[in-house]
């Protein structure tokens, strides 16, 4: 696949630069709470409520109610009016149904924007998302360069390193950084120099990635290169072979000093599959106990964003740290299967006969939601992963499935 001139059509259009600075002012929001303080957090959520809801008026002046351009989207308006609707059901109806709103309006404002650019053809938005990515997610890693300890460290995991972000932070990020940075080189016409700076910092980028110790963007990443090296028909061996020994390399690097982030995480591992003392695995099973009690949550949930029954039957977190237990425990079965669909079962399968080729993204944006909960436009995953699988709905996607 070759980019064409459309590429540069959508580049400058503006649904499509407001898409990336919505995406934009989530990081930017985390970096501004962390580094001057909680007061600032009203102020951070006002401004991208805004920002979000004036970007959702723009695109459906450009483009109306039109979603014509995506398959299978009644699947995930089904998903918006269940979560809508069982706010209700709650403990306390108010806050969960302003946090549902937080959910609501961004998903419509992403779903409107992606028909509206499939204009410019789904190949080329994938590849522009992927830079879109690319250059917001640089941010993570650069801070912890600029304003951290370096390559100094061999363990950041559960502190905070420098003024901006944590190590899940910079797990996370740095996993979407170099995910599309595999794309944008690949597929898009980067000056020489700039695609040289990309090559010399991504061994930096996956050095982070190993020291924030943050399993889900490792086991993505890891996943993902397993994939690439095995399945990728239209890379060189000569790459396979740099990539693989450029990562045992860093790998080995980090896990031959003492009190290393490998030897720490084994350990950390160890001891919670032997004990079963892990916080979300916990949360899990209070909730089956919850659903074991009241059969009907199955069917109705037990209230979108309300933890009420998880702190009843001993769960030990806040919530659920885990995007899709916030859909089954809160929505019920039938609302739960419905967003499978439109966010896993589908776009995996256009993955596999489609899109495998062009962008390995997918593979965190699967996994890191199933450890954390990214339900809500403030949160750090919600507008690369609901964006990415919006477009993997595609009807143009659909066309090549045989």
């Amino acid at each position: 696949m070759k980019i064409n001139y459309k590429i540069k059509l959508l580049f400058n259009d503006l649904v499509f630069r407001l898409l990336v600075l919505n995406m934009f002012w989530v990081i930017l929001g985390y970096a501004l709470v962390s580094s001057l303080g909680i007061f600032i957090l009203p102020y951070v959520r006002s401004f991208k409520l805004i920002f979000v809801i004036s970007s959702l008026i723009l695109v459906l002046y450009r483009n109306g109610l039109n979603v014509n351009l995506l398959i299978n989207k009644w699947s995930i308006f089904l998903v918006i009016l269940g979560v809508s609707i069982l706010a209700f059901f709650a403990e306390n109806p108010f806050p969960a149904l302003y946090k549902s709103l937080t959910f609501v309006y961004p998903l419509l404002y992403i779903i409107f924007s992606i028909n509206y650019l499939l204009r410019f053809g789904a190949f080329n938005l994938l590849i522009a998302l992927s830079l879109g990515v690319l250059i917001v997610y640089a941010m993570v890693p650069l801070t912890y360069f600029i304003f951290g300890q370096g390559i100094g460290e061999i363990n950041i995991y559960g502190s905070q390193t420098g003024d901006f972000f944590f190590s899940n932070h910079y797990g996370w990020g740095s996993s979407l950084f170099i995910l599309s940075a595999l794309t944008i080189l690949r597929y898009y016409p980067l000056k020489s120099y700039l695609r040289l700076t990309l090559y010399l910092y991504l061994p930096f980028v996956f050095y982070l990635l190993i020291i924030s110790g943050n399993r889900s963007g490792l086991l993505s990443v890891l996943i993902a290169l397993v994939f690439l090296i095995f399945k990728d028909s239209f890379i060189k061996s000569t790459y396979k072979i740099y990539l693989i020994f450029g990562t045992i390399v860093i790998y080995g690097f980090i896990a031959i000093q003492d009190n290393s982030i490998v030897e720490f995480l084994q350990e950390k591992n160890k001891t919670q599959i032997e004990t079963g003392q892990e916080a979300r695995l916990i949360g899990t099973n209070a909730m089956l106990r919850s659903f074991d009690h009241n059969p009907v949550h199955w069917f109705t949930g037990v209230g979108m964003f309300d933890y009420t029954e998880l702190r009843m039957y001993g769960g030990v977190l806040s919530s659920y740290h885990n995007s899709y237990w916030e859909i089954l425990f809160g929505a019920g079965i039938a609302v739960f299967l419905l967003f499978l669909y439109f966010m896993i079962i589908h776009p995996f399968r256009i993955f596999w006969k489609v899109t495998s080729n062009y962008s390995l993204l997918i593979f965190p944006l699967i996994l890191i939601p199933f450890f954390e909960s990214n339900l809500t436009a403030g949160q750090f995953l919600f507008f690369p992963w609901f964006t990415y699988m919006t477009l993997m709905n595609a009807k143009e996607f659909n066309f090549y499935v045989k």
